[in-house]
């Protein structure tokens, strides 16, 4: 086990979905006893996110997720722990925004996103059940927030940070920093994902961040401790999303 990953509380992630192309990634995440769904090989977008988990599905509560109609097998997967397993109707593209349509962060009763680029039915399900839409101008919503809890989040992007910030508790860090091979940088976001109510784990080694103060200020005034899966630079993988 890596040095980096200690003996946890056990009210934590049992099920992650995530891309399963970086090894090194997939054996410490399951080193803290999680069980991996991997996200599927979608060709027809840009390389560096065909496999990019935000993009194909999203976990809107406990009992409902969103995903591709072109995801079969992830569709398959979810439906052995989600009762309700919807398909949105468009179908994905390269170009952006329509590679963005579940790329959204729901928190509670929030919904971030950009509603000009949000599948419909997300849209049409968040009003029907009187979510607060929280409307930002950047379409890869949930790449761009870690989320630190349900009513605290950080972000290099300032328009979310503008959006959310009389909603709950934001940090707005520098952007970049974070590795997206084949672009010029990647999102913290995509790069983090929370593991139990206290313990927020980044891909990569989040003290090599130059926010990284910020950053572990922030969580700590949340009661949130931090920890970094490998001693590299943190890289964006499309987000690793628990599911249970």
């Amino acid at each position: 086990m890596s040095n980096f990953i200690p003996n946890l509380p056990q009210d934590n992630a049992k099920l992650v979905v995530m891309s399963t192309n970086n090894k090194e990634l997939v054996n410490r995440v399951e080193e803290l006893g999680i069980k991996v769904l991997s996200s599927v090989n979608l060709s027809k977008l840009l390389i560096f996110e065909q496999y990019h988990t935000d993009l194909q599905f999203l976990h809107y509560n406990k009992d409902t997720v969103f995903v591709l109609n072109e995801c079969t097998s992830l569709k398959g997967n979810l439906k052995k722990y989600f009762p309700n397993v919807i398909e949105i109707s468009k179908n994905i593209k390269k170009d952006y925004p329509n590679n963005v349509m579940l790329n959204c962060v729901v928190l509670n009763d929030k919904l971030i996103c950009n509603s000009k680029t949000i599948a419909d039915e997300v849209l049409q399900m968040a009003i029907k059940d009187n979510l607060k839409i929280i409307n930002a101008n950047q379409g890869y919503t949930k790449c761009s927030t870690c989320i630190v809890n349900e009513n605290a989040i950080i972000t290099s992007d300032k328009s979310i940070y503008k959006s959310c910030r009389n909603e709950m508790d934001v940090l707005l860090i520098r952007q970049g920093y974070i590795e997206l091979p084949g672009t010029d940088y990647g999102f913290i976001g995509g790069s983090s994902f929370k593991y139990n109510r206290n313990t927020l784990v980044f891909t990569g080694n989040i003290k090599l961040h130059p926010d990284y103060e910020s950053i572990k200020s922030f969580a700590q005034n949340h009661n949130v401790e931090l920890l970094s899966l490998t001693e590299n630079t943190m890289i964006d993988i499309g987000s690793i999303i628990p599911i249970d």
